[in-house]
């Protein structure tokens, strides 16, 4: 009986040996698989036109082709600003989905329904975030720039609310730019951009509240595409600052509030969406007057429910912007 024992000791680890060895094999077999299926990520440089590198149903992320997300489909009474509606409907002027035949609602101005509607209930949203001891023990009427930030960070709801602004201006850039720590536009193109700011002074140097929104495409890293649209912020504030006449910041004095808020690169907007309920019915503003007519028959073929030809680089132009919001009108204070 101990020479059995024996025997089937030595054959347990005799198959736990074999066992052991299968399995190192089949780690080793099984690892020229894994490299192949990883080659099918498709490496991509940002800076080239996504078709020359790219599968049709994808773009360039952070430096790997990545498909297109198709946006969801809002039903009626929701909100269309970021994802378009669902057969039948549109996308009205207050940003809600309605029935085709329902008839449009005027373009609101200050002192319209519409836009009191919208800045009392931005006011009353803000109002709500404010974390300021000294503001909730003065029970002052005001939001902090920190605060109006938080709730372009968190709120949803906000993306409505500010489309229901007509004045709203977008600035367009080009790859990249501004660098870190050059002025941005080069000489030559500043008389262009800083006249077309102007041309919207009165909106400007009027409006109670001034949302400075960035966007950048996520050509990089998330961290250095933020930083980019931080530095398109400061670019397009410094303009701003030169079409109102003003040669400093300090020179602000008792303008509108300059709220700026970088939106995550990690978002980027559809071009139909951005057409339809960010780009607004200003001209668009670029480096040129040739590259703000490019962008606006491109929009215009959008419009008419049209395939630009070059939709795939409109849709990055269209997440490298900075979005200029005047709000006309004071807020209420708040409701208890």
């Amino acid at each position: 009986m101990a020479i059995d024992r024996i025997t089937v000791t030595l054959i347990a680890l005799t198959a736990g040996v074999w066992a052991m060895v299968l399995f190192v094999a089949w780690a080793v077999v099984s690892l020229p698989t894994t490299a192949v299926e990883a080659s099918d990520v498709h490496q991509c440089d940002p800076r080239r036109p996504d078709e020359e590198q790219c599968p049709d149903d994808q773009w360039c992320v952070h430096g790997e082709c990545t498909p297109h997300e198709e946006p969801q489909v809002a039903q009626r009474g929701e909100q269309c600003r970021d994802c378009p509606c669902d057969v039948g409907l549109r996308c009205g002027a207050d940003l809600r989905c309605r029935p085709s035949n329902e008839p449009e609602a005027p373009a609101p101005t200050c002192g319209d329904p519409a836009v009191e509607a919208a800045v009392s209930q931005l006011t009353q949203a803000c109002l709500k975030r404010r974390t300021s001891v000294q503001d909730r023990v003065e029970g002052g009427e005001g939001c902090s720039a920190d605060e109006w930030r938080a709730l372009l960070a968190d709120d949803d709801q906000m993306n409505a609310l500010l489309g229901a602004f007509p004045d709203r201006l977008v600035v367009y850039f080009p790859t990249n730019e501004p660098l870190a720590r050059q002025p941005w536009p080069a000489q030559a193109a500043r008389p262009y951009i800083v006249g077309e700011l102007a041309r919207h002074a009165k909106a400007l140097r009027e409006a109670k509240i001034l949302f400075v929104i960035g966007r950048s495409s996520p050509d990089g890293k998330p961290a250095d595409d933020h930083a980019l649209a931080l530095r398109r912020i400061n670019a397009v504030e410094r303009l701003i600052d030169q079409a109102l006449g003003r040669d400093k910041p300090s020179e602000r004095g008792q303008g509108p509030m300059l709220i700026g808020w970088g939106a995550p690169s990690d978002r980027p907007v559809a071009l139909k969406q951005f057409v339809d309920n960010y780009a607004g019915t200003q001209t668009p503003i670029a480096v040129s007057r040739a590259e703000s007519e490019r962008l606006a028959a491109g929009f215009a073929a959008v419009r008419a429910g049209q395939e630009p030809k070059e939709s795939r680089t409109l849709q990055r132009d269209v997440n490298r912007v900075v979005l200029v919001i005047p709000v006309p009108c004071a807020g209420t204070k708040e409701t208890r």
